[in-house]
């Protein structure tokens, strides 16, 4: 496997772990306020949105990570 394959695969890794973190913080958050130009607010709960972006998340470094790791044990180096 090449040195920059090895490079590209972390990078994406650890940026997924980031987004995980970002995304377990923003779940934390009970409401969003929104204020519309009529002068009346929109409120919306972020929690749903949170699970499915940290679903996606975690779905991802899954396949990044499988990925990887078959690419390691596959290389003739």
């Amino acid at each position: 496997m090449k040195p920059i394959k090895r490079i590209l695969y972390l990078l994406i890794i650890i940026l997924n772990i980031i987004c995980i973190y970002l995304v377990i913080d923003f779940s934390n958050y009970d409401e969003m306020v929104g204020y519309l130009k009529n002068g009346s607010e929109k409120i919306a709960n972020p929690k749903q949105t949170a699970l499915v972006f940290l679903f996606t998340c975690i779905v991802n470094l899954l396949f990044i990570c499988a990925n990887f790791m078959k690419s390691l044990i596959m290389s003739k180096t």
